[in-house]
């Protein structure tokens, strides 16, 4: 019998009474950065903002100009625990097969977001209020790349996943984030970024080398929109194994400040357990299985379903870094694909470059009255130019192979460039 929205989150939370009991006062012997899910995550992305990366070039003159501002938000994580950032993608892509005249696409996503540590912030079980203010678009009157995979054809993996034309000015993260036991555990409930807690992972950004949902989120799972109202724990249960639960509006919709459906009373659900050799190495180094359930959407005529998905990845040296990430869905709920995998890597050349590549495969859900759509492959390089402190340039190309709605070609290539403004 499937457990309703309040009993999931009890028993949950049970699970994590032992770790949530055991609140130490040195935030520093684990490492505790603060972060609490996947790096697409508030907290991680603000942190980056303040790190000193390698780049290719550094001109003294704007290092002069923006100094004053750099020592502003010093100012203010110092003094008031405070810390603020602002992300920027632009994205082009171009298709050479479609169904139409349609082949580029041109898409942005602005973020502006912080993390205010309201109490406890030197000790192991501080909380915070995470924001966020987000626009996703397209680029005047030319179609976003996401909606380029349906001007190819394709029905499971996008080529320009969450680079939506649909996604209005909105406060799409706000919730109250509470870290426990030398933050090695916690909880948070608001509205709230699904996809940072759901099967969190270390591609799972728009930051890093991918851009196909293949590895940036995985196909069988269902998903829900970015401000869901929702609650998430997780915590290390020992040295190297933790437990997780969320549940999230089912029926939320991405860029839209309504919190009417949560009266709907249908949830997405998951659960996870995951490995690492050590808490510190947690954010590279991890094996984690995650099953989630939704609810049938009854308004929306969509029908129930549930699944599951494991990811893994190592850092085995400081330039390679691999992946690997297969998926199963009963094909309900919305999904994209019953079935799917991948496995790529990321390798850092130099301090301020870094190629990525990565190979996926899905079995797209077929209509229930229509044909068997075709299983579909992709083959995804793109390379990190890291231009300046807070500027990269990444150009994109990949190779979708059997396009499943795609009738009349059995392949499509989509090149992409990309650029990144962080500060």
């Amino acid at each position: 019998m499937p457990l309703s929205g309040r009993a999931f989150v009890a028993a949950i939370l049970t699970a994590l009474t032992p770790s949530l009991a055991a609140a130490q006062d040195d935030p520093g012997a684990n490492g505790g950065a603060q972060t609490f899910g996947g790096p697409d995550g508030v907290s991680s992305q603000v942190e980056e903002t303040y790190e000193d990366k390698d780049s290719a070039y550094e001109p003294d003159a704007l290092e002069r100009a923006l100094t004053p501002y750099h020592a502003w938000k010093r100012r203010l994580k110092d003094q008031h625990a405070f810390t603020i950032g602002f992300n920027a993608y632009w994205l082009y892509q171009n298709a050479s097969e479609t169904l139409g005249s349609e082949d580029d696409a041109w898409g942005q996503i602005y973020r502006l977001q912080g993390d205010w540590t309201v109490f406890g912030r030197e000790t192991g079980h501080p909380g915070s209020i995470i924001w966020r203010i987000e626009h996703r678009s397209n680029i005047g009157n030319n179609l976003s790349p996401s909606e380029l995979s349906g001007e190819i054809g394709i029905a499971a993996l996008n080529p320009g996943f969450g680079y939506s034309s649909s996604f209005d000015t909105d406060l799409s993260v706000f919730h109250w984030k509470q870290l426990f036991n030398n933050q090695t555990a916690g909880f948070a409930a608001g509205r709230m970024a699904f996809d940072v807690y759901l099967d969190a992972f270390a591609f799972q950004t728009f930051s890093k080398g991918f851009l196909n949902r293949s590895f940036v989120i995985n196909p069988t799972l269902a998903t829900t929109g970015i401000g869901a109202l929702g609650a998430v724990a997780k915590g290390f249960v020992s040295e190297q194994i933790w437990i997780g639960g969320q549940i999230y509006d089912a029926n939320a919709a991405s860029g839209t400040f309504d919190m009417d459906t949560f009266d709907e009373g249908e949830w997405l659900k998951a659960v996870e357990i995951g490995w690492t050799p050590s808490i510190a190495r947690r954010k590279t180094d991890r094996i984690q299985l995650t099953y989630w359930d939704k609810d049938e959407r009854e308004k929306a005529g969509v029908p129930s379903g549930s699944g599951w998905a494991l990811s893994a990845s190592w850092k085995v040296s400081d330039k390679a870094f691999p992946f690997l990430r297969v998926g199963h869905s009963d094909g309900g709920a919305g999904v994209a694909a019953e079935d799917a995998a991948s496995i790529g890597i990321e390798y850092t050349t130099r301090p301020d470059q870094a190629l990525s590549v990565g190979f996926g495969w899905a079995s797209p859900v077929s209509p229930a009255n229509g044909p068997t759509l075709k299983d579909e492959y992709v083959l995804e390089a793109s390379y990190k130019f890291q231009l300046l402190r807070g500027f990269s340039l990444l150009p994109d190309l990949q190779y979708i192979k059997n396009p499943a709605k795609n009738p009349t070609s059995n392949s499509a290539w989509v090149a992409g460039l990309r650029a990144i403004l962080t500060f």
